[in-house]
């Protein structure tokens, strides 16, 4: 019914189209019709005007006009101005000097009352405004039409010659016989299309004064050729040839539902219900949708094996991530691993070593300093074994809870590296922020401090380590192990060895920013920014 509803709209839409479309052509046609007819009356009107142009041009061309100015000849003025009024259809003849005034009048009816003129001035400018001098007088209900020209050179005019015409219902009928149309007169401020029947051409044309204004509009109105009004046999053929298009859409719409719609209604039963019995009556059918039922039968079995191939990718793949998280997990474990042997067990043994190294020179001259050094590099030796011990446990170097205070840790380390080695410390250790640091960060900072003091001593053989931890400008900590040793090219030794890559790990891991400066022969900084405890990682 969808379907047969838009076919029946489509149908409907474009006879609706073809009716639009006809109508546009024809009121194209009108218009193309009422702009000839416009044109044409401009035509007329000229042809009107002709004889008052051509008495004006002869007036203006006669040197006894400019004459008669000065001094009116009677029988002169008879014979040439006189006499055109009754040869040329128009009914007055003005003579008007330079200064306005009047110098002769000729009316056709001496019992003829003729407008008032404008005055010599308002001819003259609008002479040099370049409008045109034939408008348009109302005056006692009638309409005149004047025409003037200026009697002399353009830079010197002796006077004006004008001719008015008045606009009788005679002059209507004369203009309506040329053009074949019933003319008329009406106020300018009338519609367009007001009063005029559907049936009718109607051209309008404004009749302008001196200063441009509208003072009437001439209307001719007559009827569109050929134009037929009634066209209820058109409309009583289209009735015809929609009712028929109607019941063959009905028709066309009960076949469609019975052979098409109500198979592709089976068949989207089946696919939304996911069920194949409900194309069974589709697979004994002998036309076009048998095969269809077929595939679709087809497709609920590719589907069902489908999903059972799903579910088995689905748990493949969780094993898989679980596989791999387990993995990156154990490669994270031997790097962190990697890296606290490196920095702590490893730089615990060689600082035991450099005691041991220490006392086999002094145990010759100070055999109780020796003895006193030997114990103190047991008791390191011992600390670090502990500290494997731990790693083999848990991977840790010790539980959170036994764990020293930063601030105490590093005093500790500094003491046990004291005692192996002949080295000054400068401890400046701020316990207020130190508690401030997470216990992550204490880890990796720790661990950052013994393996600068391991780098200061082996290889910069230091006489001389400071070590601050203090606020720092904007929140956080600064913690910075500066020495007097021998310097290094950060750049140069960056991919030498694991140190300083272990310590820019560690920085990196706990949010901090490391800044190593040294050059040869002028001490090394490390200074490291610890973030605050509420964003540190």
């Amino acid at each position: 019914m969808t379907v047969l509803g838009g076919l029946c709209a489509a149908f409907l839409a474009t006879l609706w189209l073809l009716h639009g479309a006809e109508q546009r052509q024809l009121a194209a046609q009108r218009q193309q019709l009422r702009d000839e007819d416009a044109r044409q009356l401009g035509r007329w009107l000229q042809i009107a005007d002709r004889p008052m142009q051509e008495l004006l041009l002869d007036l203006a061309s006669w040197p006894e006009t400019r004459a008669m100015l000065a001094r009116p000849d009677p029988e002169w003025l008879r014979v040439n101005v006189n006499a055109a009024l009754a040869d040329r259809q128009f009914d007055a003849v003005w003579l008007l000097r330079a200064d306005g005034k009047l110098a002769h009048l000729a009316r056709r009816d001496t019992a003829l009352a003729p407008p008032a003129l404008p005055d010599a001035q308002q001819l003259a400018a609008a002479e040099r405004a370049g409008r045109r001098l034939n408008f348009f007088v109302q005056e006692d209900g009638e309409l005149w039409q004047l025409t003037a020209a200026p009697l002399g050179a353009i830079d010197d005019v002796a006077g004006w010659a004008v001719v008015g015409r008045r606009w009788t219902e005679a002059w209507l009928r004369h203009l309506g016989g040329l053009a074949e149309a019933d003319a008329r007169l009406e106020a300018p401020t009338v519609a367009f299309s007001d009063g005029a029947p559907a049936s009718a051409l109607q051209v309008r044309r404004l009749l302008t004064g001196l200063d441009g204004r509208a003072v009437r509009q001439l209307v001719l109105e007559r009827p569109w050729p050929g134009d037929a009004t009634d066209d209820g046999g058109a409309w009583q053929t289209a009735l015809l040839f929609v009712a028929f298009g109607a019941a063959l859409l009905v028709a066309l719409g009960l076949a469609v539902r019975h052979w098409v719609l109500h198979p592709l209604a089976l068949i989207g039963a089946s696919l939304r219900e996911k069920d194949p019995a409900v194309i069974a009556p589709l697979l004994g059918r002998t036309d076009e949708f048998s095969p269809v039922a077929q595939l679709v039968e087809t497709a609920h079995a590719d589907r069902n094996a489908l999903q059972v191939e799903i579910a088995e990718r689905q748990r493949t793949e969780v094993a898989l991530r679980e596989s791999q998280e387990n993995l990156r997990h154990s490669i994270e474990l031997r790097a962190r691993l990697a890296r606290d042997l490196h920095d702590h067990v490893i730089q615990s043994i060689y600082a035991a070593g450099l005691g041991l190294e220490a006392v086999r020179g002094q145990l010759s001259a100070d055999p109780f300093g020796a003895e006193g050094r030997i114990k103190h590099c047991m008791t390191n030796l011992n600390e670090t074994i502990r500290t494997v011990r731990s790693y083999i446990s848990d991977l840790e170097p010790e539980p959170p809870e036994k764990r020293q205070r930063f601030t105490d840790a590093v005093r500790a380390l500094t003491a046990t590296m004291h005692e192996l080695w002949p080295v000054e410390f400068t401890l400046e250790l701020d316990d207020d922020v130190a508690a401030q640091l997470t216990n992550v960060v204490e880890i990796h900072a720790l661990q950052i401090v013994r393996e600068s003091l391991s780098n200061a001593l082996r290889h910069g053989r230091a006489s001389r380590i400071v070590i601050r931890l203090r606020p720092a400008d904007g929140g956080g900590a600064t913690l910075e192990v500066m020495d007097n040793g021998r310097g290094f090219d950060p750049v140069q030794r960056m991919g030498t060895g694991r140190g300083l890559v272990n310590l820019t790990t560690r920085a990196r891991e706990m949010g901090a920013t490391l800044r190593i400066e040294s050059e040869e022969g002028g001490g090394t900084s490390v200074r490291l920014h610890l973030p605050p405890k509420e964003s540190a990682v």
